[in-house]
């Protein structure tokens, strides 16, 4: 484990309040490993809420408040069905404000598409662009937003499922690590796909 991963392990043990054995830290590769070694650790209180539902009916209140569209809102829907290139950065910031949470943080290619995924040198390809947030599902765009305010919308005292488990790590790998939260998925590998050493 590079410092990174040491400082990552360290600031999920803190939030959790649980500690994780080297020998067992040695085993986490994905984010998944993660949140199935925190989730072992932990006693959750199930309930009746359902934290995606909450979040969903915010996102699908704010489109419908600012008058953002008229098409019916499903969590398969994708954000380019709801919002053109061209409305994308005004609305996205009204929609932000409506909705009263973090967002993720649209990049280049949300607003030109022509760029190409990845950022030639000498006509080499070398770095790979962030993937535009618009092409997401407002299911993802619920995943994303509950892990970037996993703070105010999810009691860590009262973890109810596995699933809030894994907002607030990826919320953390966010955080500390710096990669868009888009860019995080549970199968993603801590050192490879994600580059933490």
């Amino acid at each position: 484990m590079g410092l990174d991963s040491v400082e990552l392990l360290m600031s999920i043990e803190d939030k959790f309040g649980i500690r994780i054995e080297d020998s067992e830290a040695e085993q986490i590769y994905t984010v998944q490993n993660f949140v199935d070694s925190v989730y072992s650790k932990i006693i959750t209180n199930p309930n009746e809420k359902c934290l995606t539902q909450i979040v969903f009916y915010r996102i699908r209140k704010a489109f419908r408040n600012l008058k953002l569209t008229d098409k019916e809102i499903k969590p398969e829907t994708k954000i380019t069905e709801l919002l053109s290139q061209s409305e994308l950065k005004e609305k996205w910031h009204l929609l932000k404000t409506e909705i009263g949470l973090e967002l993720p943080e649209l990049v280049a290619l949300d607003f030109n598409p022509e760029l190409g995924s990845h950022v030639k040198i000498f006509g080499i390809k070398t770095i790979k662009r962030t993937t535009p947030v618009s092409s997401g599902t407002i299911r993802e765009l619920i995943d994303w937003t509950i892990a970037l305010n996993e703070e105010k919308l999810i009691d860590i005292e009262k973890i109810t499922n596995k699933y809030e488990v894994e907002r607030i790590i990826i919320g953390i790998i966010n955080r500390n690590i710096g990669i868009p939260i888009s860019e995080i998925k549970l199968e993603h590998s801590i050192t490879n796909d994600l580059g933490i050493d």
